[in-house]
């Protein structure tokens, strides 16, 4: 009987301790993810083998709580060819950035089926600068094998944004 009292004691011992270490007055994270999907416009470049296109998505459903964001980084993005495309697949390379932020530069096979996501690496996802004005600018640059063969067709990028709020 003796040693489950100290048993107990000792636990209670420790379990005051842990509650003791606990802030109080600190603020709460929580960790939010959501994707947001922007397609961009691809227009009379049928003939190129070449583009640069620059763009903006409204992402202002993103920011109702912006203002305790404390991190805001790209995790992944898929590239897909918009139903609206004529052929079946685009090869080459493409490259996806925000202001001097790029996500993605890399060979790539675009067709109208959704990409596997392409991992953005933590030291090119931060966009909490980016993102302030409700606004997300995007240039879309690339090259490919063969000429683009449509005139007028949409490229669909969804980005998988995670954030840090307080």
């Amino acid at each position: 009987m003796r040693k489950f009292n100290l048993m107990k004691t000792v636990v209670l011992f420790i379990t005051i301790l842990a509650f003791s270490n606990c802030e109080e007055n600190g603020p709460i994270q929580f960790i939010v993810a959501d994707d947001f999907e922007t397609s961009v416009v691809i227009n009379n470049l049928g003939d190129q083998s070449s583009f640069t296109i620059s763009s903006s998505t409204d992402i202002s459903d993103l920011l109702d709580n912006a203002d305790s964001f404390v991190e805001t980084n790209i995790e992944s993005v898929i590239a897909e060819l918009g139903d609206d495309y004529s052929g079946t697949s685009i090869n080459g390379t493409l490259k996806v950035s925000s202001g001097s932020v790029t996500f993605l530069d890399q060979s790539i096979n675009l067709t109208k089926n959704p990409s596997a996501p392409i991992v953005i690496p933590s030291n090119s996802s931060d966009i909490l600068s980016l993102i302030s004005s409700g606004t997300f600018p995007i240039s879309v640059s690339g090259t490919t094998t063969e000429p683009l063969g449509d005139n007028n067709f949409t490229l669909k990028l969804t980005f998988r944004v995670k954030a840090t709020v307080e």
